[in-house]
């Protein structure tokens, strides 16, 4: 796991003072900051984006920073947002929606939680794992009270999209501690 702190990021790509990520010109920097950590790590390393030092995100930053981050590097690499907000979260939820994107994000409490515009039995899938940990689409298909084949659908969406680990057959969540 790869921890980068975005008002680090912030800080240095437009002012030792500031802890807002407001207006598109703002994101556009700290996404090209975000962008150059990126290139120094494995593109297997999960990289964990954390708001948790943010105090306001609003929605051209989002853009810039989780929609073209995820846009740019979500086929390849792990993004895990960290730390976000109910505020951060209103305004990256609708950057979600508008680009048909998806991500997993750690509250401040630290649950995952499964951020983005998903069909509801992937919503339900993911709630599993994060209740009950690793399983394969049998197990999760008895727990939902659905089709196997149903459940290991929704698993496939959310391991392609990156949001959950495959290994031996069974599903897990992102290791992001």
């Amino acid at each position: 796991m790869h921890l980068i702190d975005l008002k680090l990021v912030l800080q240095r790509t437009v002012s030792g003072m500031y802890g807002d990520l407001v207006t598109r010109p703002t994101g556009k920097k700290v996404r090209n900051g975000v962008e150059e950590l990126l290139a120094e790590i494995d593109d297997e390393q999960v990289a964990v984006i954390d708001f948790s030092q943010v105090r306001c995100l609003d929605i051209s930053c989002a853009d810039e920073i989780v929609g073209k981050l995820l846009l740019a590097h979500g086929r390849v690499r792990v993004l895990v947002l960290h730390g976000v907000s109910e505020a951060h979260r209103e305004a990256i939820e609708q950057v979600l929606e508008r680009h048909r994107l998806a991500a997993v994000a750690r509250d401040r409490d630290g649950r995952l939680q499964l951020l983005g515009p998903m069909g509801e039995l992937v919503r339900r899938a993911f709630t599993v794992l994060s209740e009950h940990g690793a399983a394969n689409a049998t197990e999760i298909a008895t727990r939902l009270r659905v089709e196997p084949d149903d459940a290991r659908e929704a698993l496939e969406d959310l391991h392609a999209r990156r949001l959950v680990h495959l290994s031996a057959d069974r599903y897990a969540l992102l290791s992001v501690s």
